[in-house]
């Protein structure tokens, strides 16, 4: 979530980061973890965060140090331990901060731990994992497998063999001495070390166990030591653009960014006019629940499994290609209707307004010098949209999805039996428990019963009951078209990635993965058992957000994940993975640790959750190296060391932020002391702009809802200080040649040549991938998200503008030689990549 994802504080129940980890609960079988993560996250809800302080570079903090359990019961603290929750943390100001036990224990609770006796609970989570043979799945590294310990009744002789994923087996026999012993209901048992040969073949094998009469079998996961990269990837660098897809909409379009588009954007963009690109980083394309009001976050969707069909262009779908002429003039009747409805750009302001700031329901804060040097705080409001404000209207979903819902429901009239069930799926929508079947299911109560399944009649909540097993025989019919519009996403996300792939690009389509999932939406009701009910995500207290923040956000119980093989997990990787050339994970931390917080407690009141880091780090590897495909992380804030080298390791680029390259004194970091194994970028979609940065406009947004931490003369000083100073990078390193004077000025021919400097600097550096945005070629004031806001601000409703305001479209994009020398500029990367 970018710096939405401000968590900066670290947690560790009782060591430190650099210590082992064994996995979360008392069946540590999986991975073979060694550290605890540090995270970063703010904000008041999914997608948004702190904003405070009086720049990009205030925004990030920490310290990401863990500290050893103390000021609770010892054997408390021990089954604390035991399941990975925290009982003291140390906080952004470096300061220990000790987990209330009440809240230690509602946690263990949410893990289903009876914590009424921890001395008793700790005895029964210690005999756990002597109680089953073998662990429901061992995850090891191809080079160097880890032992697996089996546990076997004493005086017997263990057997082992390995059936492979391709149907051959392998008898093992390199069995060790005993590490353990244990009684355990009655029965001496020994824990009995059993080596793997390296280099088994990647992928899911079946461990088979005899010992005496016991029998046992436990999923055995090959996994990469790394992420080998994309299929065709020119070693060395590469360079391309990050979109938010609904904000930039095309003559063809519906109002908003499409699928289409996405094709027309990749194929550009791998061409000779879009410079050669090799990277097309787009925002998450997770589905949403199907009813009205669409939700606008992409950070909120309701399945991270599913593609939006929101984004589909009826059009291209083949059953349009076969529809009679009376059907096609309706969808393109509704087509038209849904362009009528984006509100049309006005004409462009001469000059800055110096109104008085829009009615928001939020005093307005004034400083006592408002002139152009400080940012012209009293003038125009980047957050404000439509014609009253000079600038171009907000996406309006709800009027795109109404006409495209219409179209398509006419358009699946045309589609045949055969187009609806996919491979294996003959039996109909009302039989099995697919992933799809359940998802389509979720769409259709949700038509008739609200996007919330908790506010559901209560014997629709389970997926597995015999009411919904009903439901799916009485909505066949929606269920069918659910299932239809997702087969239609994938086609045209496939065709958005061919045109990507054949236009030369060495990676392709990029799709960001959200951090988690609507707790009312499909993914939460098809996969509850995975889900802590009872809990949500979110951040500790900081310095910018002294409450904590609650992302609304429910977590993976990790111990249910283990269980499953961590299939949800990987499900859900495997169907992003397979919609594009790579993905970025957001808040790439919490595969290390979330912050929990238990139902009714404030931000404040909750702790962290260890994950198996390592078990998800080697799937996410598994499941790349099958699609061939880039894997990124999103992992800004301060992060301990050991934890930014464990993602190098396996081949996991971080994210790096211009704005955020600072020393210990707060300078900015010349860009050769950028790290290496990053994809590098100016900003992102929580921070502000290129233009909006230069101009203190951020600054200004923010004092207008109240976000400053300071006064506005305070902010406004500070972010001088840290514009001058980036200012004065550039020149040091030869990339600006402008007046000081012009940019204080703020005149528009020196401003864009700052923005060209600075993205100068992406080139300069060492990393692996650089990013820019095309609105900040244009001069884009309006950033796409405001953390921080919810309504205040027109979160992810804003459409990719010029520097007067108005709407920019694919097609002049295309065509914009500002466009054109900021890819040209960027390009140079791949000239250098050629030249090592």
């Amino acid at each position: 979530m970018a710096s939405d994802d401000s968590d900066s504080s670290t947690g560790s129940s009782t060591d430190s980061s650099g210590g082992s980890d064994t996995g979360t609960g008392p069946d540590a079988g999986i991975g073979n973890g060694t550290d605890r993560g540090t995270g970063a996250g703010s904000g008041s809800g999914p997608g948004a965060g702190s904003g405070a302080g009086s720049g990009p570079a205030g925004q990030a903090a920490g310290n990401g140090r863990a500290v050893r359990a103390g000021g609770i019961d010892p054997p408390l603290a021990e089954l604390a331990d035991v399941y990975g929750v925290a009982t003291r943390y140390v906080d952004a100001d470096d300061r220990e901060v000790a987990v209330d036990p009440q809240v230690v224990r509602a946690v263990l609770g949410l893990l289903d731990v009876d914590t009424a006796d921890p001395a008793a609970a700790l005895a029964t989570a210690r005999d756990a994992p002597w109680r089953r043979p073998l662990p429901a799945c061992v995850i090891v590294r191809r080079s160097a497998p880890t032992p697996v310990i089996a546990r076997v009744p004493a005086g017997t002789v263990p057997v082992a063999e390995l059936e492979l994923e391709d149907g051959g087996r392998r008898d093992l026999t390199g069995w060790g001495a005993t590490v353990g012993r244990r009684r355990v209901d009655g029965r001496e048992l020994l824990g009995v070390p059993l080596a793997l040969p390296a280099g088994l073949p990647l992928g899911d094998h079946v461990l088979r166990l005899r010992a005496g009469a016991v029998t046992a079998t436990a999923q055995l996961v090959v996994v990469p030591d790394a992420v080998p990269g994309p299929a065709g990837a020119v070693p060395g660098r590469a360079w391309g653009w990050m979109i938010q897809l609904y904000a930039l909409r095309s003559a063809g379009s519906w109002g908003m960014g499409d699928y289409a588009d996405l094709a027309d954007l990749a194929a550009w963009s791998g061409g000779e006019e879009g410079g050669r690109a090799d990277v097309l980083l787009v925002n998450p394309l997770h589905a949403a629940a199907p009813t009205f009001p669409v939700e606008p976050s992409p950070y909120f969707p309701a399945s991270r499994r599913f593609a939006s069909p929101l984004y589909l262009h009826p059009q291209d779908l083949p059953e349009y290609a076969r529809a009679d002429a009376a059907t096609r003039t309706r969808v393109d009747q509704l087509a038209a209707t849904a362009r009528a409805a984006a509100a049309a750009d006005p004409p462009p302001a001469d000059e800055p307004r110096d109104g008085e700031p829009a009615d928001t329901g939020l005093v307005a804060v004034e400083p006592a010098d408002s002139s152009p040097e400080h940012g012209g705080l009293a003038g125009d409001d980047p957050g404000e949209a439509g014609p009253a404000a000079g600038r171009a209207g907000l996406l309006d979903r709800d009027a795109v999805w109404r006409a495209k819902l219409a179209a398509l429901e006419l358009l699946f009239s045309v589609s045949g039996p055969g187009e609806v069930a996919g491979p294996g799926e003959a039996d109909g929508p009302e039989t099995g428990h697919d992933g799809l079947t359940d998802f389509a299911t979720w769409c259709a109560l949700a038509e008739r019963h609200g996007p919330d399944w908790r506010r559901w009649p209560a014997h629709l909540r389970d997926p597995h009951s015999p009411a919904v097993a009903a439901a799916r025989v009485e909505l066949r019919e929606r269920i069918a078209f659910h299932r239809w519009l997702q087969h239609a996403c994938d086609a045209e996300l496939a065709a958005a990635q061919a045109a990507a792939r054949d236009a030369g690009m060495t990676v392709g389509i990029v799709h960001d993965l959200a951090v988690g999932v609507d707790p009312g939406g499909a993914d939460a009701w098809a996969l509850r058992d995975v889900f802590a009910a009872g809990a949500t995500v979110g951040a500790p207290p900081d310095g910018f957000n002294q409450q904590g923040q609650d992302w609304a956000l429910p977590p993976w119980r990790p111990d249910r994940l283990a269980e499953t093989g961590y299939a949800p997990f990987r499900q859900m990787v495997a169907a992003v993975l397979r919609r594009g050339g790579g993905i970025r994970v957001d808040h790439v931390l919490g595969l290390f640790r979330l912050w929990w917080i238990p139902t009714g407690n404030s931000a404040a009141a909750g702790t962290y959750v260890r994950y198996d880091a390592d078990a998800m780090l080697g799937l996410l590897a598994l499941e790349a190296a099958r699609a061939r495909a880039l894997v990124v992380g999103e992992d800004l804030g301060t992060v301990e060391s050991s934890v930014a080298a464990r993602l190098a390791r396996a081949g996991v680029l971080g994210s790096t932020v211009a704005w955020f390259e600072r020393d210990a004194d707060g300078e900015p970091l010349p860009p050769r002391r950028w790290r290496e194994p990053a994809m590098a970028s100016i900003t992102t979609h929580d921070l502000p702009t290129v233009a909006g940065y230069l101009t203190g406009a951020h600054v200004r947004v923010r004092a207008r809802r109240g976000l400053l931490r300071h006064s506005p003369d305070a902010e406004l000083r500070a972010w001088r200080r840290e514009r001058d100073a980036l200012i004065a990078l550039l020149r040091a390193e030869g990339l600006l040649a402008v007046a000081p004077t012009a940019v204080d000025d703020l005149d528009q021919s020196a401003l864009r040549e700052v923005a060209f400097a600075l993205h100068g600097l992406l080139v300069r550096s060492p990393a692996r991938i650089v990013l820019a945005a095309p609105g900040d070629a244009l001069g884009d004031l309006r950033q796409p998200n405001l953390p921080g806001t919810v309504d205040a601000y027109p979160n992810w409703r804003l459409p990719v503008t010029d520097a007067d305001g108005r709407s920019v479209t694919v097609e002049r994009l295309r065509a914009d030689p500002r466009v054109h020398r900021l890819a040209g500029l960027l390009a140079q990367v791949r000239e250098q990549a050629r030249r090592a």
